[in-house]
């Protein structure tokens, strides 16, 4: 309880038996919207946590689309030079290609996301870093996959290698997306016992 309702609690104590009507109204009346402008701060703090959780959420995806962006440019451009280079039409070879290039994206992706995306600023745990790799083999294997079924695919009707490859590659890309920001989010970064800072 605060100054101001100690302070009114005592004025109805001492004018309640002296039978003063219209001071003791008046005064539960003040407590009365007192108290309602109490509750009515606690609500209001309720909305701002609520929303505050929302942005916060939204601006974490925001970031890990950003960084996504720049792991994506990063393996696409990698898978791109390899391509120029060393021409190829098969998938064993361009699956190959994929994985290098992929490895160079991920190079980035668990600074950028540890530091940037999630905001966890201690040191890299033994735990962060073998999640994240079990969430790289696991991803690599995912984008191979679809590197191999799409890439058999569009083989028939794209014969130029280069703008093969990188179709291939880039249909590849938005299927790993979504499951990539739920693993890192969920298990690789997850809150847990570690303290995190506010934005």
């Amino acid at each position: 309880m605060g100054e101001t309702e100690k302070t009114t609690e005592k004025i109805l104590a001492v004018c309640s038996p002296f039978k003063q009507e219209g001071v003791v109204v008046a005064l539960r009346e003040m407590k009365e919207r007192q108290t309602r402008g109490v509750s009515s701060k606690m609500i209001d703090g309720a909305d701002v946590h609520c929303f505050h959780s929302w942005s916060s959420t939204f601006w974490q995806c925001l970031r890990y689309c950003l960084v996504g962006a720049a792991n994506t440019l990063i393996d696409v451009l990698i898978l791109s030079v390899l391509l120029w280079r060393f021409p190829t039409n098969t998938v064993q070879t361009l699956v190959v290609y994929n994985s290098l290039a992929y490895t160079g994206g991920a190079a980035s992706s668990f600074f950028l996301n540890k530091y940037w995306t999630f905001r966890r600023w201690q040191r890299p745990t033994s735990r962060e870093v073998g999640r994240f790799v079990i969430n790289m083999c696991l991803e690599l294997l995912s984008s191979n996959g679809l590197v191999w079924l799409i890439g058999n695919a569009l083989h028939p009707f794209i014969a130029n290698a280069m703008l093969w490859g990188n179709a291939t590659k880039l249909l590849a890309v938005a299927g790993n997306a979504v499951l990539s920001y739920l693993i890192m989010r969920f298990w690789v970064f997850a809150s847990g016992s570690q303290n995190r800072p506010k934005n």
